[in-house]
């Protein structure tokens, strides 16, 4: 029906209603006063058009005056009514009865049937605003009426008429000349300031009856709640609900931007920075140097080529294990298949894989050995990073122009990469929703548009050249590439494989140098399940034995890097240092270090040390026992690489992945952390490694300024220097410095009042190298001249003062005054409740020399790495310290940690005391609790070094 049809039927039915007489100009004669009136007989009907008169309402004391006498209605006017009417007229009556002529208000209370409606009478001011007044002028000539007359003293004797004249007079209004008021109800509709309000009750008492008593029924021998009862008697429709299909996740098409596909073939090609990328998903494109991993949602394979590198393997290997255990990229599969090319290509997974592929046909052989490092450049540089700002693709052309850095993802924008075969819209939390629709709307437009690969030297759709249909030119991506979306902290393994620094990436395993040395004490047999736990046997921890060092090298003992070792056989052998090399590790490259430069370090960097030793069996004569003859060894070799304690995470990566700028050499390799050098990697330098602080692009800035070195190792070929912060607050009592100024060509070397002379010549040594080597990142060179100068304790020079800075004894626990002997060793043990029973571990030093004095075998790092808050027990023989790591806020701590925390620092404090009455039970030494980052000088002073800020 048209809007001109409906329009003309309402117009018809609105003449219908004015015609019947119900219409708005009747409403004034059925609801005015003179229509109710009428209906009664009081008075005459009023035509529509008469205007009744006005009347100017003014207040009085006298009570409502009945009429002198009754009007009969008469059976000939005609007045239309209903029932509703007759209520009103009976309540009208109700309300005279009641005095509301007085002006007071009241409340009357209508019910019909089950509404109920309240009506109330305002005040004289609302009233006031419902009846608008009028002026005098309105009521003609004449005036205004006078409606204060006292109507009593009418006299009732005055004549009537009773002829018809005067008949027909009462029956018929006579006109009047005053103009008519405004009606009331249409004054009342055209007010926009009344609140109307209407509350409408329905009481369904028949059907909540109904429910109540099918509740009752079952209840009535049931033991269910009131909830279950009416839940079992609700009524539910599932004829209309439509449950979602399971297998609508496996469906992947296209259009739809999930970061994955339903079948995808994964490159994994390279030598220095794996590139991990999407190829298209046939035999053809495999080839015999790579790997590659084959994802559906049902199976994960791995296919590893016949010359594919040990890198490539390690990568495609763990990428594998990762999407297989997590889940990701929309695989299912329960376990990872494995296939090596040319060993297992029989087998049933084989031909699964190769049907998959869409059947086994030739594919591309190995390349050449400088393809790898080719195609990394060629892929990294045909990669597009576009950001959205103001709804454009603005192109990012140096975010990936070196290497992939997760640097450039921001919360707050929206990121769109091209790596040929895969588009990506990444969006971090922070972006508003409006922003990811239009950045998906782009990157549809990008990923359906053209392309053009004719100036780069890789092809990223076809990297290995296997279809010779696929141009370095075109319009659209093929069917197989990926459209995903990304969010932040939702990223998919292939994603994140683009970038070389992802912080979620784990850190790579290599196998610690030196076998750790942990003595575990026993300690009481507790219940597991019991949650008091028990202290330490004290005896125990104090009779336990420092073993020697030992470093496994391809199987050999090698100890501490020289002398008589034992060999694989166990005969004895002779071990000699052949070479050793160094490499300079950067963010994005590397390069060897100068002879004069190898063992100089920066905290700050990563190094690669390659040492190559010889293992010659030496027989022992029977005419000369005291002769030796060796045969040639064979040569053999170790990489160490050596991570600084400020180092990046970039840097340390690139680290691992020096393997092959070493050679194809069959070498053992080692990750070694800054502070737990093992004691051949120690005499490698013979006495000449130093740690700096900062980088080594810095070095060129230290030529003009006094630098202070704390010096280590208890054996002088083991000696190294780390440097500290120069101030009198890094100088030590029980140890050695070197204080150098290159630019005043003087070095003073500075001992302490309680050094031990063993510590004495590892300084010399130390020194003595540095005077003959000049290293330039000292500011020495070939024709420096530096002079050396022993200073003791308490005997200092101005001059010494005056380059250390301000001189402070107390800045440092000086021990001048300090009468007792210091010939011992610290110890340091572990307090901890992990394996279910409360146990102390002692903590031995990487370099530890037996039967000698160590007088600082610890470092700062031995307490803050391990997983806080922690317990750590201090013997320094006149006192025991009992150390409490930092504790977690009490928001990020449960109520069960924080009650196991309790216990286990009660056992620490019981232990604590029990250690002190068992070592000296005549004069026990004083035990003291520390808590992390107030601890005091004689605490801070154990240690060679200490950082306020760790």
């Amino acid at each position: 029906m048209s809007l001109a049809d409906r329009m003309k039927i309402l117009q018809e039915k609105e003449e219908q209603w004015k015609s019947r007489g119900k219409g708005a100009a009747n409403d004034s004669v059925q609801f005015s006063v003179a229509g109710r009136m009428a209906k009664k007989g009081l008075a005459s009907p009023v035509s529509a058009k008469d205007d009744p008169p006005v009347f100017i309402k003014k207040p009085t004391s006298g009570t409502p005056v009945k009429p002198l006498e009754e009007i009969a209605s008469r059976p000939d006017v005609e007045v239309e009514g209903d029932k509703r009417l007759d209520k009103l007229e009976s309540f009208l009556d109700r309300l005279h009865s009641k005095g509301v002529g007085k002006g007071r208000s009241s409340t009357i209370e209508v019910t019909e049937e089950k509404e109920k409606e309240v009506m109330t009478l305002d005040d004289d001011e609302i009233f006031g605003r419902f009846y608008k007044p009028v002026s005098p002028g309105a009521l003609g000539s004449t005036g205004a009426m006078d409606t204060e007359q006292d109507f009593n003293i009418i006299n009732t004797d005055t004549p009537k008429l009773a002829s018809a004249v005067a008949k027909h007079k009462r029956a018929v209004r006579p006109s009047r000349n005053t103009p008519s008021s405004r009606n009331p109800l249409r004054a009342l509709a055209a007010r926009d300031d009344l609140r109307q309000t209407y509350t409408e009750q329905r009481l369904n008492i028949a059907t909540v009856e109904t429910k109540r008593i099918q509740m009752e029924r079952m209840a009535k021998h049931s033991n269910l709640a009131d909830v279950a009862l009416a839940g079992l008697a609700s009524k539910e429709n599932f004829r209309k609900v439509n449950l979602r299909s399971v297998k609508s996740t496996e469906v992947v098409t296209n259009n739809s931007t999930l970061p994955f596909n339903k079948l995808m073939l994964i490159h994994i090609k390279g030598r220095r920075h794996i590139q991990v990328r999407l190829v298209e998903p046939t035999a053809r494109s495999l080839n015999s140097g790579d790997c590659f991993m084959l994802i559906t949602p049902k199976h994960c394979f791995l296919w590893i080529g016949e010359f594919a590198n040990v890198i490539e393997k390690a990568k495609g290997s763990e990428m594998a294990q990762y999407v297989q255990a997590k889940r990701d990229l929309g695989c299912k599969a329960p376990q990872v298949t494995v296939l090596e090319e040319g060993i297992n290509t029989d087998s049933r997974t084989s031909k699964e894989f190769w049907n998959l592929l869409g059947g086994k046909c030739d594919y591309r052989g190995a390349g050449e050995p400088e393809e790898d490092e080719l195609y990394e450049s060629g892929v990294v540089e045909s990669t597009g990073v576009y950001q959205l700002v103001d709804g454009k693709l603005v192109p990012q052309e140096d975010a990936w122009a070196t290497i992939p850095s997760v640097t450039i993802l921001n919360s707050k924008q929206v990121l769109v990469f091209d790596f040929g075969g895969e588009v990506y819209v990444w969006h971090g939390k922070d972006v508003p929703l409006g922003d990811r629709k239009v950045a998906v709307q782009l990157a549809r437009r990008l990923w359906g548009g053209p392309y053009d690969y004719s100036n780069c030297s890789c092809n990223p759709l076809d990297p290995s050249s296997a279809n010779k249909d696929m141009p370095l030119q075109g319009e659209g991506r093929p069917s197989w590439c990926l459209l995903g979306r990304l969010s932040e902290h939702n990223e998919t393994a292939l994603f994140r494989e683009k970038f070389l620094d992802w912080s979620e990436r784990k850190p790579l395993k290599e196998e610690t140098p030196v076998e750790e040395v942990k003595t575990k004490t026993p300690v009481h047999i507790t219940n597991s399940l019991d949650s008091d736990f028990r202290p330490c046997d004290v005896a125990a921890l104090l009779q336990g034995a420092v073993t020697p060092v030992r470093t496994l090298l391809e199987g050999v003992d090698v100890q501490r890097g020289h002398g008589l070792v034992r060999s694989e056989d166990g005969r004895q052998a002779e071990l000699a240092t052949v070479a050793v090399d160094g490499w300079h590790i950067r963010e994005f490259d590397d390069f060897e270090i100068p002879a004069e430069s190898v063992g100089q370090m920066h905290e700050g960097d990563t190094y690669v040390i390659r040492w190559k030793y010889s293992i010659t069996n030496v027989v022992g004569k029977r005419q000369k026992p005291g002769e030796l003859s060796s045969g040639p060894g064979r040569e053999r070799t170790a990489c160490f690489f050596w991570q600084g304690s400020q180092s990046s995470v970039s840097g340390r990566g690139t680290s691992a992945l020096m393997t092959v700028e070493l050679g194809n050499h069959r070498g053992a390799q080692y990750l070694v952390a800054q502070g737990k050098e093992p004691p051949c990697f120690l005499q490698l330098f013979q006495g000449g490694l130093t740690i700096h602080r900062g980088c080594r692009e810095d070095s060129g800035n230290n030529t003009g300024v006094w630098r202070l070195f704390c010096v280590r190792g208890e054996v002088p070929m083991e000696a190294s220097l780390v440097e500290v912060e120069c101030g009198c607050a890094s100088l030590r009592s029980r140890s050695s410095l070197v204080l150098l100024g290159a630019h005043a060509g003087l070095l003073y070397l500075w001992h302490g009042c309680k050094s031990h002379p063993t510590a004495r010549e590892v300084a010399k040594r130390a020194a003595e190298h540095l005077t003959k080597t000049y290293p330039p990142e000292f500011g020495l060179d070939n024709n420096s001249s530096v002079k050396v100068q022993e200073v003791e304790e308490g005997a200092e020079t101005k001059d010494f003062w005056k380059a250390i800075g301000q001189q402070d004894r107390k800045a440092y626990d000086c021990m001048l005054q300090d009468p007792g002997k210091y010939n011992f060793t610290p110890r340091l043990f572990r307090l901890s409740a992990s394996a279910g029973t409360f146990q102390g571990e002692e903590q031995l030093s990487p370099a530890r020399v037996t039967g000698a004095v160590m007088a600082m075998p610890f470092l700062q790092d031995n307490l803050y790495s391990v997983p806080q808050p922690a317990l750590f027990l201090l013997d320094n023989r006149l006192e025991v310290y009992l150390w409490q790591g930092p504790q977690p806020e009490d928001t990020e701590c449960t109520g069960s940690a924080r009650i196991r925390w309790d216990a286990e620092r009660k056992c620490a404090m019981e232990t604590t005391l029990n250690y002190c009455k068992e070592k000296n039970s005549k004069r026990p030494p004083q035990a003291y609790l520390i808590v992390a980052g107030a601890e005091p000088l004689t605490f801070t002073n154990i240690f060679p070094y200490w950082e306020r800020d760790a």
